[in-house]
């Protein structure tokens, strides 16, 4: 019984994950999730989205699965009031990015999956990870996620804490001032898109210096 439970779980997980990818369910970006002033009611959930590339990043999507079903979509586009990361070479990864601040309503959220761009109507998307990514938005608290990073070369995704380096972007987002905010990033590595490239180079030392992987 346990495993036909498992089993149906990783089904209807994949079915939603589906849908979302593919737009069937109600979609907002992060900037619908902005504010100006400070809801005690919500919560704050922080953190910066970036795309490596070694030549030009077309554009990444992480796709939120919040409590009522509907999706947030965030990607390394500037948002209005947000701070862009550029790095460009001596400074690695190379790559463009940007921080994010959504203001929540409380209760249990999921990352579900992430996408690269690949020109008009042409995205690939990735699968759910292999165990639920998940968060927790309380009421009054400012939370920190991590960095998701995507690997446009490799497509590998990871999330991971990279807050003494993002601590000076968030700095920047004026909403953000004089708000305590709390380390809870995530864990997450080996999130590769579907028949990734990257994968066929992960061989010998190669594979060691994934630090995706």
């Amino acid at each position: 019984m346990s495993s036909y439970v498992t089993r149906l779980a990783d089904i209807v997980a994949a079915i939603i994950a589906t849908a979302m990818l593919s737009g069937c369910m109600t979609t907002a970006g992060s900037s619908k999730y902005a504010a100006d002033t400070v809801d005690p009611a919500r919560g704050i959930v922080v953190g910066t989205v970036f795309e490596r590339a070694v030549f030009t990043p077309y554009g990444v999507y992480f796709y939120i699965l919040s409590p009522d079903g509907s999706k947030i979509v965030l990607t390394r586009d500037h948002v209005k009031g947000q701070a862009t990361i550029w790095n460009d070479p001596p400074k690695v990864p190379k790559g463009e990015g940007t921080t994010f601040s959504l203001q929540l309503p409380p209760g249990k959220y999921q990352i579900v999956g992430w996408a690269l761009n690949y020109g008009t109507y042409n995205r690939k998307a990735s699968e759910p990870y292999k165990t639920p990514i998940e968060f927790s938005v309380e009421p009054g608290k400012t939370i920190y996620i991590g960095r998701l990073d995507a690997n446009r070369f490799m497509e590998i995704a990871s999330i991971h804490d990279n807050y003494e380096e993002d601590a000076s972007y968030l700095q920047k987002v004026s909403f953000l001032k004089g708000l305590s905010i709390e380390n809870k990033a995530l864990n997450i590595k080996g999130w590769w898109l579907p028949n990734a490239t990257g994968k066929d180079m992960l061989k010998g030392e190669v594979a060691n210096k994934c630090s995706q992987c």
